[in-house]
Formats: structure tokens, C-alpha cells, sequence
């Protein structure tokens, strides 16, 4: 075989760019910008979802979630936890609901929405009044137009009546709801005295044979990990484009060709009020004419505090507004303005001006990319010249050898990327990549070229095994006898709270054995099934078990560093106080369990009746790119 893999790749890209031209040549391009036929990953009946329309939900929901969790999901986390799967269906579900309200000739009025609008909580000012400040900015940061949101609003609105008429009329029984409150909040007292297991602090030295038993019954606990000898074939991108020199006239010539994106335009800081009638709008400008300060005047005005927009470019704002701010000095007022949004009245607090690109100032952000550039060419050069040396039939060191290229051993390196003293191996390819490589690979065997999520690429070779095997006692005996003492306080624990238990259900009373032992007698709070508070009992694991005992019953519990004993002093009722709200706020959960199993069969037959079919080759091309 000649050269594969890379060398295909850069005459497909090359015969595909001729094609792209070709097509621009004839007049046909606009099928590549947008005019063709869109990609449909579910098709629902008459509806479709379309794989822009999907690969922007779950791009969404991705950030949304990266925002929620504090961090960067993965391609490989995105994936596992089923984000592709779930956004999927809620899109299929909404699409059935659509696809029924189309088909049911449901009608939304101009008027249901408007009223909608207004009469949503968000949009609102203190007093309860539609704002529309509010809402343009809640336009604005969500990036839609009016016209569009309405839109959202009305199948919203349908899917709304949709599921209305499903659910209606379902709600759980009375007597369900006594029955499940009854269950989850019988409350129960138990007296308890608590063993700690640090309290046996005298053991004696264990024996050899002692030790040897926990040695040997610590399955894994004291293993090495098996290790494998490695061979590595690594093109480093950074290291290649550190070494490649860019000369200054080519510099100077990227930067003369992207000068435009270094632009800077001039940004200014803006305020706005907005108001419903150029009366209004012209009744604040005269107010602001008179002087004063900008936010203290309109909301003098109009009851609200201005909106501030931020900094903003020209191409920020719409025409009409972009216009009249930008025609303004620093400290101005505008006339009122009139956009779709309403009548608005704008202020300019201060101005940065354009800046004009500057090489210095771009010059390694350049030098860095013009290099990467290169290297990248040289890289693919090389490392499609030694995959064809090995679809010869060359080896891995003879291929490098001919390129002259360094084959890397690496003696001992586990599956985390450590070597024996436990550090991580270094310089090699991006870890998650590396590994997922090596990993499966058994002695003897060879990876293919590998390109790196960092644009490298890489070739590994197992040499050799090594099997992971225990540690020899002698290497942990420190460990194995911290093991044993921690053992055997644990057993001490458990026989002195069994001991105990046995006496109580003897007829002993807890006061007194708990005297004679020394320990302090506890009592637990009124505690539910579900009782986590560390103030009301000494640990979960107790609450639920203390509904296994009948009343005056004694039992013993082992907990993380003790052992409980408990006795069931009292079985109470659910507490009385705010029971009639409790009850109906339990009510309320099961009718909406219910109500949302009647619904999701719903969706089920509606999904059966209209057919649904996706593309499942369109969907994995999405989630592949996360």
C-alpha cells in the first residue's frame, strides 16, 4: 500500500476544494451557503427537525450545563451521560405536540400572546406593571428578535393547550395521599448509646499470622499495578513550530492581509430608556434638556432605572439607533428614536476610540500561528512519508530511522500515564488520547499513526508486560498492621454492641448497662424515615432501621468509626403542625407524577401514530464534534 490515511486526506480536501469551485464557476456555490436542501436528523409527520436546528440545542445545553457544573465537559462526558439522547427526545417531544397542533388546526390570537408577554413575571416592574425595558433586554440577551420570540410563544402556547386537555381532570386519590403521608412522615424516638471504635486504644502487637490473614484476605489493597515497556514515535507540533523560523517580511505580510480583524472599533457606553409613545419619549427628552444627571432623571421620569446596554460597536445596534448614538459626544442625550421595539432615548457616559491595528502589538500572536501553519505541512509530510514507509513493511525503528526520527523507550509506565515512583511520565501526546491508545494494546503489538486532538502525531509500540502483583509483606508491613489495628477495632466495637443488645433484649434496662459500661445514653429527636440532620440522629443508616423495630425492640448498628445500640423508646403520628399544608403539597406531587405518566404515554402514541424516523448517521455527525 502507498501512502494512506494522510496522503487520501489531502487529496480529498484538494479534489473537494476544486469541486466547491467548479460549482462557483457554473453558478451553483449557494447550495454550500445555505440555498440547498438542510439536513433533517427526525422527521415527525409533516415536521422536521433539522441538524443545525439540533447540533444548536445541544450546544446549548452543553453550556448550559458546563455553567451549572463549574467546568468543561468532554466530548467523551457528553456522551456518556446521554446529553445527545435527552435533547433529542425533549426536541421529538415538542415537535409531536406541533405536529398534533397542526394537524388539530389549533390557533394562537395576536391578543393571547401580547397578554402572555405582559403578564409574565419577568417583564415586570416592582409594582407589577409590564416593563418594556425588561423585556428588550431580555431580548437582546438572549439574542432574538421580537417577531421571533412571539413566535416561541405561540407554539408554546398551543403545545401548552395540548397537554392541558390530556391531563385535565387527573389527580390523585384522597386516599392515596393519606396512606403515602401516613408512610413517610410516622415519626419515632429511640434512646441510644454510641461505642466509638477509637475507644479501644490498647491493643497488643499482632501476631505474624494475624498479619499474614489480613495480608492476604486485603484483595488488592496492596498491588502493584502492571506495568508496560514502550516504544513511542512522536511528531510534536509545539516542539516543530518552536523551531521553525518565520521570516519579517512574511509577517508583515499576514499581518497587511488580516489587518481588518485586528481593527478595533471605536465602542461607546450607552443607556437607554425605552417608552411606549414619542409623548412620552419626547416628554423625557425635554426633562433630560433641562439637565441633570442621565439615570436619575429617567427614573424620575418613568418610575424605572435605565437600561444599560454596555459597550457597544456600531454594528451592535440596529440602524436607526446605531446611527443617532454614534452621532452623539460623550455626556449627550439623543432624540427620541423609534425602532421596533418601541420609542427610545439614549445616553453616551463614554467613548473608547477605534484603534488601528499595530504589528507590535500582534507580532508573536502571528509569529505563533504562521509557524504552526508550516509546521502542520511539515508534520503531514512526515508522518505520511512513515506511514508508507510501514505500509512497506518497515518497521517502526527502521521507518524512523529512514526519516531520522527519534524512537522513544519509555521502561515502565502504568495505565495512568505514572511510572513506578508513582509521577507522571512526561512529554508525551495529549493523556486522554495517549492512553485510550496504549491501553488495550497487549505485548508485541503496534497503534497505527495516531493524530492527537493537539494536531501531533504518534505511533506506540508494548514491548513488554509486566503483570501487576502484590507488594511483598515485608514492603508493607507499616500498612498491613494499620489495617489489622483497624480491624480488629472494628470486631472489638461490634461484640461490645451486640454484648449489649443481647442484655437489653434480655430485660436489662439501657440506663443501667450504660453505667456499667461507661457510656452515655442518647436520645434521638421525633425523626421520619428519611432523617439525615446529624442534630437529630447520629447517622442516617439509623433512621431507616429504627422503622424495622418495634417499639421497646433493641438493636445494634455499625457506622463509620462506631457502633450504635439503640432502643425504640416511641412510635409517633405525623407531627400535626402545618399537616393540612404538608398533605396537600403531597397531593400536588402525586397528582403530577400521575399526570406526567398520563402525558408521556401520550407522547408514546402520538410518536406511533406520526411515525417518527431520525437519522441516526446526521446525529452521531453532531455528536462527534463535541
Amino acid at each position: 500500500m502507498k501512502a494512506r490515511n494522510l496522503l487520501i486526506k489531502i487529496v480529498t480536501v484538494i479534489l473537494f476544494s476544486l469541486l466547491i469551485l467548479s460549482f462557483a464557476v457554473w453558478g451553483i456555490g449557494d447550495i454550500f451557503r445555505g440555498g440547498g436542501q438542510a439536513q433533517v436528523v427526525a422527521e415527525i409527520g409533516g415536521t422536521v427537525i433539522e441538524q443545525r436546528d439540533f447540533s444548536n440545542e445541544l450546544s446549548s445545553e452543553v453550556a448550559n450545563l458546563n455553567r451549572r457544573l463549574g467546568t468543561q465537559l468532554t466530548g467523551d462526558q457528553v456522551r456518556a451521560f446521554g446529553i445527545p439522547q435527552q435533547v433529542l427526545s425533549q426536541m421529538i417531544s415538542r415537535a409531536v405536540l406541533d405536529e398534533k397542533a397542526r394537524r388539530m388546526g389549533l390557533l394562537v390570537t395576536e391578543q393571547q400572546m401580547k397578554e402572555q408577554v405582559i403578564e409574565n413575571p419577568a417583564f415586570q416592574d416592582g409594582a407589577g406593571n409590564f416593563d418594556r425595558n425588561r423585556f428588550a433586554t431580555f431580548l437582546r440577551q438572549i439574542g432574538m428578535s421580537e417577531q421571533g420570540y412571539m413566535a416561541q410563544v405561540s407554539d408554546d402556547t398551543k403545545r401548552r393547550q395540548i397537554v392541558g386537555a390530556v391531563i385535565e381532570g387527573a389527580a390523585a386519590p384522597v386516599s392515596l395521599a393519606e396512606q403515602v403521608f401516613a408512610y413517610r412522615e410516622e415519626r419515632r424516638v429511640a434512646d441510644y448509646v454510641e461505642i466509638p471504635q477509637a475507644g479501644f486504644d490498647d491493643l497488643e502487637a499482632p501476631d505474624d499470622a494475624a498479619l499474614q490473614t489480613v495480608y492476604d484476605e486485603a484483595s488488592g489493597r496492596f498491588m502493584k499495578p502492571s506495568y508496560k515497556s514502550v516504544s513511542l514515535v512522536f511528531l510534536n507540533l509545539a516542539e516543530a513550530a518552536s523551531k521553525v523560523a518565520v521570516p519579517e517580511d512574511r509577517l508583515i505580510e499576514t499581518f497587511e492581509t488580516r489587518k481588518a480583524e485586528f481593527f478595533q472599533p471605536e465602542r461607546r457606553s450607552v443607556s437607554q430608556a425605552v417608552l411606549p409613545d414619542e409623548a412620552a419619549a419626547q416628554a423625557l427628552a425635554d426633562k433630560l434638556a433641562e439637565g441633570g444627571d442621565f439615570a436619575a432623571v429617567v427614573e424620575d421620569v418613568t418610575g424605572r432605572a435605565p437600561v444599560d446596554l454596555g459597550q457597544v460597536t456600531q454594528d451592535n445596534l440596529p440602524d436607526e439607533l446605531s446611527s443617532a448614538v454614534f452621532a452623539l459626544d460623550m455626556g449627550q442625550v439623543t432624540a427620541p428614536v423609534q425602532s421596533a421595539l418601541g420609542w427610545h432615548v439614549l445616553s453616551v457616559s463614554a467613548i473608547e476610540p477605534a484603534k488601528e491595528a499595530d504589528f507590535e502589538e500582534h507580532r508573536d500572536e502571528l509569529r505563533k500561528e504562521v509557524a504552526t501553519a508550516e509546521a502542520v505541512e511539515v508534520l503531514i509530510g512526515i508522518a505520511n512519508q512513515f506511514d508508507e514507509e510501514l505500509a512497506n513493511g518497515s518497521s517502526m525503528e527502521q521507518a524512523a530511522g529512514f526519516l531520522n526520527l527519534e524512537v522513544r523507550e519509555i521502561p515502565a509506565i502504568d495505565s495512568q500515564g505514572r511510572n513506578p515512583e508513582g509521577e507522571m511520565v512526561q512529554d508525551l501526546p495529549p493523556l486522554a488520547g495517549f492512553l485510550s491508545t496504549l491501553n488495550p494494546l497487549q505485548a508485541g503489538e503496534s497503534s497505527t499513526l495516531k493524530e492527537s486532538s493537539a494536531g501531533d502525531f504518534f505511533m506506540v509500540r508494548v514491548d513488554g508486560v509486566t503483570p501487576a502483583e502484590k507488594k511483598p509483606l515485608e514492603e508493607v508491613r507499616e500498612e498491613v498492621v494499620e489495617l489489622w489495628q483497624a480491624l480488629e477495632r472494628e470486631r472489638l466495637a461490634r461484640e461490645k454492641g451486640e454484648a449489649i443488645a443481647d442484655r437489653l433484649k434480655s430485660g436489662e434496662d439501657l440506663a443501667a448497662v450504660a453505667e456499667a459500661e461507661g457510656l452515655e445514653v442518647l436520645e434521638t429527636q421525633a425523626v421520619t424515615r428519611n432523617e439525615s440532620d446529624a442534630q437529630r440522629i447520629p447517622h442516617p443508616l439509623i433512621a431507616q432501621q429504627l422503622f424495622e423495630l418495634a417499639e421497646g425492640e433493641a438493636a445494634t448498628f455499625s457506622v463509620p468509626g462506631s457502633q450504635i445500640v439503640v432502643k425504640l423508646k416511641e412510635v409517633l403520628p405525623p407531627a400535626e403542625e402545618g399537616r393540612d399544608a404538608r398533605l396537600a403539597q403531597l397531593e400536588e406531587q402525586l397528582t403530577a407524577s400521575l399526570q406526567d405518566d398520563i402525558f408521556q404515554q401520550f407522547l408514546v402514541a402520538l410518536q406511533q401514530d406520526f411515525d417518527v424516523t431520525v437519522n441516526q448517521r446526521l446525529v452521531d455527525a453532531v455528536v462527534a464534534g463535541f
